[in-house]
């Protein structure tokens, strides 16, 4: 993907437009913020099971599974979000949709990240708890590779929508579509560091403020934080020209329409 010269949509304008979204569908915003909840409430009360087992493989196995839990219902409101950007009668169905048609995608993409993110996690306790000076330098390394898969994991169900539904629909390759969607977030990651570390910024701000505050988890968190993820993503797509924007109505002057004096 060849970039523009000058970029169509700005970082704080696809901010703006989100919030924008999020405040003309409120009711969307709080009802998929309030699903999503429920699974993390159910994903809580598992793990706490789990932990008075003492069991180490019991507790991995679900953290995984309610992992995948979570990545389902997250799923569900990136979907919705991208119905309520493109305008595309958006509604609590957008759930059912999206588990009919992403079920399968969804559920190999939320194991690919959870594995890769444990694995990067187990590598980087392993490596700081060594009394070596360059292992510890190592596992700080590591470190920030995490930090970068995580960004690229914001871009991920935005782009696995639009493969499904949007911009890559007709998209003739022999590559299967997750090394497509993991690909394409890691190079628009990359690609675009200042504007993929804002976006991790203010995720993490906003996941900290709705933790604290616990209402704002359960009222605003995922059905915000969808829209902004994929206002961002397909602002980045718009602007390497993937998604093209409908041209701008011309603007007609009212001295045409004016009556000619006597």
């Amino acid at each position: 993907m060849e970039k523009p010269s000058s970029p169509t949509i700005t970082f704080f304008r696809a901010l703006r437009n989100a919030a924008g979204d999020a405040y003309d569908r409120l009711g969307l915003t709080l009802a998929s913020s309030l699903l999503w909840s429920v699974g993390l409430l159910l994903v809580a009360m598992a793990m706490g099971t789990a932990v008075r087992t003492q069991s180490t493989p019991i507790v991995l196995a679900v953290f995984f599974a309610g992992s995948v839990l979570l990545g389902e219902a997250w799923a569900g409101c990136v979907y919705l979000a991208y119905r309520i950007t493109t305008r595309d009668d958006p509604s609590l169905l957008c759930f059912v949709e999206a588990w009919q048609k992403l079920g399968w995608k969804t559920l190999w993409l939320a194991i690919v990240q959870t594995f890769v993110t444990l694995v990067i996690t187990a590598n980087i306790a392993l490596y700081l708890q060594s009394n070596l000076i360059f292992m510890r330098v190592f596992g700080v390394v590591i470190l920030y590779l995490l930090l970068l898969w995580i960004t690229a994991m914001l871009y991920q169900y935005p782009l696995l929508v639009e493969h499904v539904f949007g911009a890559y629909t007709t998209e003739q390759t022999k590559t299967s579509w997750l090394r497509r969607v993991l690909r394409r977030s890691l190079l628009l990651t990359i690609g675009n560091l200042p504007f993929s570390a804002g976006m991790f910024a203010i995720i993490a701000a906003w996941t900290m403020f709705c933790f604290i505050s616990m209402v704002g988890l359960a009222l605003m968190f995922t059905g915000f934080a969808a829209l902004a993820t994929v206002h961002w993503t397909r602002a980045l797509l718009i602007n390497y020209g993937v998604i093209q924007l409908p041209p701008e109505p011309e603007i007609i002057p009212d001295e045409q329409f004016r009556l000619p004096e006597e």
